[in-house]
């Protein structure tokens, strides 16, 4: 945390809109002297640091909120707490907050809650319609009822505060800050003291010299999903294809309703349409500067547009910034095709000219001076105030006395399985310790910190922490239930490393007392719950089954949907003898709603594993027609797509190998448990285990052909190590296997991506070879899909032009459904690495998959 001798302003920024709008003011206050702290909420994570880079602001706090899968919900509730934390610390004399996310709101209510003014800039805009947009205009208006001071940025936001009850003295118009920001910006573009990206440059300069055109597109809002998305775009494909001297750019937001409409429609593969992921702000202000004409639902792309003269049509039903409506630079159109159409007729035959008055209706560059004029003039009067810890502050947490009627549950295993679990029996009403042994889990759990990424994770944590229900610790305690949720490796061997478990049983024998319920929920060889069971038996003399109860009950999970899965799945519940099994079968009775089935341990044991036993042999069986129908040349997605139109087949689609903490492991158990008897297994994991190992022969056979024929270094380019599509866990994943032998192989220069992963992991797996997805896709000679995440199914296929392209996933692989006499033909039938890509030079190789 920042340690500051003054009160100083503090600045929250969450996201890139923040970034942009508040770097001016950041930059008067610096220069005005006055002590800032900057509070980047991390609402947005690589967007917001690219911005905050440009602007070389280094954020002096930084909460990191941003977690996959976040909703409004866990926003709101860590930026809250984090932010009243922070507040508690650094005793700032004034808040500054901008705009109307839901960083903005949450930082702005713990101010308000704890007494300290608050400056709201960009005040004002109203659509008078608190559901559009969602949930933007609710938040603007909280922050305006509970702000101290209103930076408006036009006359218009100041009739709205008016309006809306703004005491007049509160309210100052200043001009939009974005104006200055783009000022800014178009400066260091035009010194050329920022680059812009060269797969943007050259498409704009070659589109201004045929003179074309240049039309920019951005939609993503929430309002748009389900439906309107769809329809706009399907206007603009149709027109891209009526004009073909329009040159279009579209950088995408990632989310998956956008993904997925980009998708439905078809522009990855279109001459005149550019299809790239979201750009940084110097090549926004480019484009913009570039285009003829823009079609946006973005806010602040509606006001930077107008400032540079261009006419935009807006591409909701309302907007909060009619003035460039009034003015004549904009035109509503939302999602009817119709009005988009004339739209785009209007917006074609504007003036290229525009007077001052239309270009500065948003503001003239200085708004953050006068912003930073009225703080320094209150600067010493704002100090005089200081934080109250009022009442509104939590006390520290003391353990409560426990209801005889409560249970007390020890989770023994912080991790993926452990946490979420114990988690899930604190809400049903239990006291839990959790209980690990790496002393900075347990550090980072307690302080609200879940470690895990998995959704509702933080704020789920967070309540039973506030509510008392749990608490972590690495020290163990007694309790009535015990639930062993350690990691289960396996050796070099491929046998089950049970150490940490039967570590975690000597941790319960410690403690362990008569009517206590041990239950293991670690995947372990069939028998081992048994043999547990001697061990406490040994270590207590107390006896297994009846002073003490054993079961064993496997978790089925998975990642990304733990919390609902844990409540909702059925489980099997099997005890090493039936008193064991219904002892346990109570302790999942308080919170799963699915159907409890109870068994022996064995039987419980052995369906576990060959639940991923099943699926490891269906991945085996794709996985080897892959290597035939390759050996062929003929493409295996296709004959596998085929092969499914009958009815009772249903043969899984070929990856990279298989990967994951649970299919890649546990049929190993098996071979352990029943050596005599698990031939089809043992062959199953052999076969899943050398799949890297032929996709790496693969791509080096490819390179070496490349060498052949080249001169220089081949750049590969590795698309994706996460171990299956849309995630970011990389456990047990056969692409980082392969990424990290390409990477330390000298005869080529391999490059990894994977939006999905951490950058930080990344970087620290393989250094400098981490690229962006762009400038990847530049540099490479090769192009290797080795996971099939949806947002690399959306490269625009005019990158891959000219570039060698090998496909383990699926990732480029549409059916080809050509109607013909009322039936669907596959005719001609495509080759192993034919995606029909134009003018792409990929020869037929049988042996590429």
């Amino acid at each position: 945390m920042v340690e500051t001798k003054e009160s100083p302003v503090l600045l929250i920024i969450g996201t890139r809109p923040e970034g942009i709008k508040m770097a001016p003011v950041y930059r008067a206050l610096k220069r005005a002297g006055i002590p800032t702290v900057v509070c980047s909420t991390m609402q947005h994570n690589q967007l917001l640091t690219e911005v905050l880079d440009l602007f070389e602001i280094t954020p002096d706090i930084s909460l990191n909120i941003m977690r996959s899968g976040q909703d409004l919900f866990y926003l709101t509730q860590a930026v809250l707490q984090k932010t009243k934390e922070t507040f508690l610390a650094v005793q700032p004399s004034l808040i500054l907050v901008q705009g109307d996310t839901t960083s903005s709101m949450a930082a702005a209510m713990a101010a308000f809650y704890l007494g300290i003014p608050i400056g709201h800039v960009e005040a004002g805009l109203r659509t008078d319609d608190i559901q559009i947009p969602f949930p933007e205009e609710m938040n603007r208006r909280l922050i305006s009822m509970i702000s101290t001071y209103h930076f408006a940025p036009t006359p218009a936001a100041v009739a709205n505060l008016l309006a809306h009850g703004i005491a007049h003295e509160t309210i100052f118009c200043t001009g939009n800050t974005v104006v200055d920001a783009l000022h800014s910006i178009q400066e260091k573009i035009n010194t050329r003291s920022v680059s812009i990206r060269p797969d943007i440059k050259d498409r704009v300069m070659l589109s201004k010299q045929k003179g074309r055109d240049i039309v920019l597109l951005t939609v993503h809002r929430r309002e748009s999903f389900n439906g309107p998305i769809e329809r706009i775009l399907r206007v603009v494909k149709e027109w891209a294809v009526e004009h073909p001297d329009t040159e279009w750019f579209y950088p995408y937001h990632p989310n998956p309703q956008v993904v997925k409409a980009i998708r439905n429609v078809g522009l990855m593969d279109m001459p005149n349409l550019y299809l790239c992921e979201p750009v940084s702000y110097k090549e926004l202000v480019y484009l913009l500067d570039a285009a003829t004409y823009v079609l946006t639902d973005s806010g602040g792309i509606q006001e930077e547009a107008i400032s540079l003269g261009k006419p935009v049509l807006v591409l909701r039903e309302k907007t909060e910034r009619m003035e460039g409506i009034l003015i004549g630079g904009a035109y509503v159109v939302g999602s009817d095709p119709e009005a988009i159409r004339a739209g785009m007729e209007w917006a074609a035959s504007y003036p290229r000219r525009v007077k001052r008055e239309v270009s500065q209706v948003y503001g003239d560059g200085h708004a953050a001076e006068r912003i930073v004029a009225f703080i320094q003039a209150k600067y010493d009067q704002l100090c005089g105030k200081t934080v109250q810890k009022t009442s509104h502050e939590q006390v520290p947490v003391k353990q409560r006395e426990r209801n005889a009627s409560v249970k007390k549950v020890a989770v023994l295993g912080l991790g993926y399985i452990g946490l979420p679990t114990a988690i899930v029996a604190a809400e049903s009403g239990n006291t839990v310790v959790g209980f690990d042994i790496d002393e900075k889990r347990v550090a980072a759990i307690s302080g609200g910190n879940p470690i895990i990424h998995e959704p509702e994770a933080y704020e789920k944590l967070r309540f039973v922490l506030g509510s008392q229900q749990f608490y972590a610790t690495t020290v163990m305690e007694p309790a009535d239930y015990f639930v062993i949720a350690v990691p289960t490796p396996i050796t070099e061997d491929k046998l089950a490393n049970l150490d940490h478990v039967y570590a975690a049983a000597e941790s319960v024998a410690s403690v362990l007392c008569a009517g206590n319920v041990v239950i293991i929920e670690s995947t372990i060889p069939v028998g081992s719950t048994e043999k547990i069971a001697a061990f406490l038996e040994e270590k207590t003399n107390l006896k297994a089954g009846v002073d003490f109860f054993v079961a064993y009950c496997p978790e089925r999970v998975l990642p990304g949907n733990i919390f609902h899965e844990l409540v909702t799945n059925d489980r099997i519940v099997g005890g090493i003898n039936s008193a064991s099994s219904q002892e346990a079968q109570q302790f999942y009775k308080q919170f799963v709603t699915g159907n409890l089935y109870v068994t022996t341990a064995q039987t419980a044991e052995m369906v576990k594993l060959i639940e991923n036993s099943a699926r490891d042999a269906q991945l085996a069986f794709a996985h080897q027609v892959s290597s035939m129908a390759s050996s062929i040349g003929l493409n295996p997605y296709e004959v596998i797509d085929l092969a499914n139109k009958h009815p009772r087949v249903n043969i899984l689609k070929p990856t990279c190998g298989v990967g994951g903490h649970c299919i890649a492991v546990d049929p190993w158990f098996l071979v352990e448990s029943f050596p005599q008897h698990t031939q089809l297994v043992r062959t199953v994991r052999e076969v899943n285990d050398d799949k890297p190992k032929e996709v790496i022969s693969s791509i080096t056979k490819r390179v070496n052909q490349w060498r052949k024929d080249n001169i220089g270094t081949c750049t590969v380019l590795l698309l994706g190590v996460g171990y299956k599509p849309n995630v970011e866990d990389v456990r047990e994943s056969p692409a980082l296997l392969i990424a990290k032998q390409l990477v330390g192989d000298s005869t080529m220069h391999a490059l990894v991506t994977d939006p999905h992963v951490d950058r930080a992991e990344l970087d620290t797996i393989f250094d400098d070879r981490v690229a962006s997805m762009i400038g990847g896709l530049e540099r490479a000679d090769i192009v290797v899909f080795l996971v099939a995440h949806d947002r690399f199914k959306l490269i625009d296929r005019k990158l891959l032009e000219h570039k060698q392209v090998l496909d383990f996933c699926g990732a480029l692989y549409e059916p080809l459904r050509t109607p013909h006499d009322g039936e669907e033909t596959y005719w001609p039938s495509r080759g192993a690495m034919d995606f029909f890509i134009v003018n792409q030079n990929i020869k037929r190789d049988s042996s590429t998959l």
